[in-house]
């Protein structure tokens, strides 16, 4: 584990709650998991209080399994916790892909792609929302430039736990705290709506109107 005086706290940030690059580590191990790495930056970089997934692996393996584990809600499609089916998720690229091909009036080229990093979209390293380094954007319309693809605006597709789970609608207000600060425009559709084609047409319709303003 590369931890170093030189590695910054934004940087643990991102690393100290990864489940999906913890669950790749932890989930490889066949008959044991030893972790080597500076035990003195570790708890440098670690706050007592703080959500640490990492620093819990670190003394849970130390101590043999002898310590207490925070138990956590699972939240990661990547550990198959999914708010929708993987059958809702490709319906709602087909259509808003069809949708943005029918609209298409200029040689521009817009391009949809799932499941992107925050980090991704925008250029900054002053963020202190740590859901800037963890997490991920359900879809992102690019607009191509040549070989350059340039973000254009975000779309959440939500579930019943948008509105009733404590946990998701705080990550929804950071997540939305995020895109205000890059005046970035975040859309957010009901997933019963994920394969009503005028639906996605009306939202990209609205979007290009009030770009153009």
């Amino acid at each position: 584990m590369a931890l170093t005086d030189k590695t910054h706290e934004k940087t643990y940030s991102w690393l100290k709650n990864n489940k999906e690059l913890i669950n790749v580590a932890t989930s490889r191990a066949k008959e044991k998991l030893v972790i080597m790495g500076d035990k003195d930056q570790l708890n440098r970089l670690h706050h007592p209080g703080d959500d640490d997934d990492l620093f819990e692996l670190c003394n849970y393996v130390r101590s043999n399994g002898k310590t207490t584990v925070t138990e956590r809600e699972p939240e990661s499609r990547a550990l198959g916790i999914k708010p929708y089916s993987t059958e809702t998720e490709t319906a709602f690229l087909d259509t808003l892909n069809d949708a943005i091909n029918a609209m298409m009036i200029t040689k521009t080229k817009y391009v949809v792609k799932k499941e992107v990093a925050i980090s991704q979209v925008f250029n900054s390293s002053n963020e202190i929302n740590d859901l800037f380094y963890t997490g991920r954007f359900d879809y992102i319309v690019y607009e191509r430039y040549g070989k350059e693809l340039l973000p254009v605006f975000a779309v959440e597709l939500d579930g019943n736990e948008h509105a009733n789970d404590s946990k998701v609608i705080e990550r929804d207000k950071k997540k939305q705290q995020i895109c205000d600060s890059h005046n970035f425009q975040l859309i957010r559709v009901p997933n019963n709506y994920a394969r009503r084609y005028n639906y996605a047409k009306d939202i990209l319709s609205s979007f290009f109107e009030n770009s153009k303003r």
